[in-house]
């Protein structure tokens, strides 16, 4: 009995740690779980807005990156594309 609980305890632990090691491989792969390289960055208060494929508009094309925004265009005229 004591030598089967053993066992069960085993398998359980080697699930476990086949799953942990899976989560993290997935954070690491492209495409996986991971955060914007971007978040961290300073932007400062200048009014010149983008909207982005979100559909949200920025104050400018720095708080966009920050927010890990793609596809942001200018909405000042010109189209210029960030």
């Amino acid at each position: 009995m004591q030598k089967r609980n053993l066992q069960i305890a085993l398998i359980v632990l080697f699930v476990m740690v086949l799953v942990a090691g899976a989560v993290t491989f997935a954070k690491g792969k492209p495409g996986g779980i991971k955060p914007c390289r971007d978040a961290l960055i300073y932007c400062l208060d200048v009014w010149d807005p983008v909207v982005c494929d979100d559909g949200r508009v920025y104050s400018n094309a720095c708080y966009a990156r920050r927010a890990c925004a793609t596809g942001c265009t200018s909405t000042g005229g010109g189209g210029v594309e960030y």
